[in-house]
């Protein structure tokens, strides 16, 4: 064989043996919850085998070493010549760690990875080196202190502790092997865009032909025409579908790392628990399964340091001595959702807040005002931990933020839920990331927009005189509910439509309904997600765009980022009772002091640093629904303020800056008799600083890295919620 074969047989060689080891650590802490599954231990026995041969044949000869010693263990306990207990699987998984660090010096070239210790003792086991753990009775069983080592069980004779095997008619049995083809994942992705493009021109094709037979109606060429459009449409939708499947993967390939790394927890913390996994069969998009891991190691080695109790523990409240985690998938709409839930301690939302306000994330005023919900995700914050003592699992106040981060790059939603005592339950609701989807097309200002169908509940038709006002926000009574709505106008700052009636789209999100105000009904159509490119990406709201069947261009409605962007918009006077006093009160509202006639409030950011200024402008400008005026130093914003054409709402201001840092700022501010709110942003704030904010008159503060949510929920708590008052 040349070299270029020899290259691909070994590429082959170290994908398939990758994929037998991932499978080898999953199957073998199965094996110590299913001792006696010899199915099971066939499986294992067929992978280490087939490594050996692998590895023997290309000359890897530590390998082939290592997969011998661990071969010849596994032949005896399928054949049950030895029992499954706890070191025989320590040791097995020590071998599984080995052979990864074998198959990355294969890839890397060096010598490095010293077997011996490994294959020692795989030898040790094998001969009976170790009679205490690997006897003939029960792993369960302990040998009493002080008692003599039991004698090995004798060689080819079954122990007579180990329960019969099932399904012996299986033995040695050969499962049939599925023809596979290895495709490069860059190939499928420029397949699946292909198949994109042919949907878009599917779509334009019917929209042509429905055209013509409005206009030619009866004639036989046109009928022939919508006959082939048709057939064209049927064979897309099964060649889109086809397409799409190529990318998905069971997500069972993320779960598979699991059950060790909650082995290896349990017993670094003293703790006794097991993983349940369901639903791994669950498939999603193979981009998902590759950015996903890293949350998932994350919440679920937090759901077993800070969750699950110690036996001892559990058992004085009550509970058994064993505690459980929970991991489930399964689909809802177009998205997947993942579940990790534990029986544990639950999370207290008084200590979260006490732990934020030692740690200067928050003030006490901002604690007290958190709905239990609210202090759960204090946990995702940057630097967090409710651990005393930094250990090798947590304390360090950086896993949960990598969760965060990463779901959001995901444009996933995190949702928790938790009781003392009973547990806390962690949602991840991600989406399947595949392009083409179908969505219900409204009209709303004379524009269109696209709403993914999988999140539509219902619609109704209802007259404006139906839609009420309660605590600033616009309701209606259906059937035995009310149901907050919002106007997608408003939202994205459109013209308001004047009409006695207006159709409501009802979208659901997890256990939450909305309702959306749009002008018109359009229709239902498949579309494709194309992105809005770097310049114009980020907008809240707005999951991307899509060219519908008329060859136009037209938004994707993002329905969580919609709810999250409704909560912030400035309430509506509750006085308003019809459409002309709601005009006068929304433009006696938004009346600035320089006689401007706008929707939109003005912020005046102060902040030394560029980068600083046009990251906060980012965070708050992506909404529409602020004017932004930017100076680099506190002299310049004075001047700004003092100025009363420029008619600033609000002032957001860096603490630490030169010359004159933010405290002095907001205390000249105030002895020049401006009343104008303002927030302070800081990186880092000491305990004293806190007072300095008050005696200076600052009226809140935000910490650095920004969080959008938190700031704009303070801009809209200073600036609108006033206003409604």
């Amino acid at each position: 064989m040349d070299n270029n074969e020899i290259e691909e047989l070994i590429g082959d060689f170290l994908v398939e043996t990758s994929e037998i080891v991932d499978s080898l650590d999953h199957d073998l802490v199965e094996l110590e919850h299913r001792q006696n599954d010899l199915d099971l231990l066939n499986k294992i026995f067929r992978g280490a085998h087939t490594m050996k041969g692998s590895s023997s044949f290309l000359g890897f000869n530590k390998l082939a070493l290592l997969t011998h010693n661990a071969e010849e263990v596994l032949n005896k306990l399928r054949k049950g010549d030895m029992v499954v207990t706890q070191l025989v699987m320590d040791v097995l998984l020590e071998f599984v760690d080995s052979t990864k660090e074998l198959i990355g010096e294969i890839q890397s070239g060096e010598d490095k990875v010293n077997i011996d210790a490994t294959v020692q003792r795989l030898k040790d086991i094998n001969l009976g080196g170790d009679t205490s753990s690997v006897s003939a009775r029960p792993p369960e069983v302990a040998p009493a202190a002080g008692s003599a080592p039991a004698a090995p069980a004798p060689a080819a004779a079954p122990t007579p502790a180990a329960a019969p095997v099932t399904n012996t008619q299986k033995q040695g049995a050969i499962p049939q092997q599925e023809q596979t083809i290895r495709v490069d994942v860059s190939r499928l992705d420029a397949l699946l865009n292909l198949v994109g493009e042919l949907v878009l021109s599917r779509n334009r094709l019917s929209q042509l032909s429905n055209d013509l037979d409005s206009k030619f109606e009866n004639e036989y060429l046109i009928e022939q025409l919508l006959e082939t459009t048709s057939q064209i449409g049927m064979n897309t939708t099964e060649l889109q579908l086809a397409v799409m499947k190529t990318r998905m993967i069971p997500i069972g390939k993320v779960f598979s790392k699991f059950p060790r790394m909650v082995r290896d927890l349990s017993r670094d913390s003293g703790k006794d628990i097991e993983l349940v996994i369901t639903g791994e069969e669950t498939e999603l998009d193979k981009s998902v399964v590759e950015e996903i891991g890293d949350p998932l190691i994350h919440l679920i080695r937090n759901s077993c340091d800070h969750g699950c109790e110690t036996p001892e523990a559990r058992i004085a409240k009550g509970k058994p001595g064993k505690g459980t985690v929970e991991l489930k998938a399964y689909h809802e709409g177009n998205h997947i959702v993942i579940e990790i839930k534990d029986d544990g301690a639950g999370m207290d939302p008084d200590k979260l807040k006490r732990k934020a306000i030692e740690k200067g994330i928050m003030t006490q005023d901002e604690a007290l005002n958190l709905t239990d919900e609210q202090a759960y995700a204090i946990i995702f914050r940057p630097g967090f931990s409710t651990t005393e003592k930094v250990t090798n699992i947590s304390g360090r106040g950086v896993g949960m933020d990598v969760v965060r981060t990463n779901v959001e790059k995901l444009n996933g939603i995190i949702t928790i839920k938790s009781e003392i005592d009973h547990g806390s339950t962690f949602y991840l609701k991600l989406p399947l990331t595949l392009a083409i989807i179908q969505a219900l097309l409204v009209e709303v200002s004379e524009e269109v927009f696209a709403i993914p169908l999988a999140s539509v509940v219902e619609t109704v038709r209802v007259s404006i005189d139906e839609v009420h006002s309660f605590e600033g926000r616009e309701v209606l009574k259906l059937r035995d509910r009310v149901l907050s709505l919002v106007r997608i106008d408003r939202t994205f700052g459109l013209e308001e439509v004047d009409s006695n009636e207006v159709y409501v789209v009802i979208v659901g999100l997890a256990e939450k309904q909305l309702g959306f105000i749009v002008d018109n009904l359009i229709g239902q159509e498949e579309i494709v997600i194309k992105s809005l490119g770097e310049y114009i990406t980020g907008n809240s709201g707005i999951a991307g765009a899509t060219i519908t069947g008329d060859g136009r261009v037209r938004l994707i409605i993002d329905v969580a980022g919609t709810m999250e962007l409704a909560q912030l918009l400035p309430r509506r006077s509750s006085k308003s009772k019809n459409k002309n006093k709601d005009k006068d009160s929304d433009k006696s509202n938004h009346e600035s002091a320089g006689g401007k006639k706008d929707h939109r409030a003005t912020v005046l950011i102060c902040d030394d640093s560029p980068t600083d200024r046009k990251i906060t402008r980012k965070v708050i400008g992506s909404l529409g629904l602020f004017t932004i005026i930017e100076v680099s130093s506190a002299k310049d914003a004075i001047s700004t303020l003092s100025d009363s054409s420029n008619g600033c709402d609000i002032l957001l201001t860096d603490i630490m800056m030169p010359d004159m840092d933010g405290f002095k700022l907001c205390s000249a501010i105030r002895e020049k008799g401006i009343e104008i709110p303002i927030i302070g942003m800081s990186s880092r704030v000491e305990p004293a600083d806190r007072k300095k904010m008050m005696a200076s008159g600052m009226n809140g503060f935000v910490q650095k890295p920004l969080n959008k949510t938190e700031l704009l929920g303070r801009i809209n708590e200073l600036i609108f919620d006033k206003d409604s008052e």
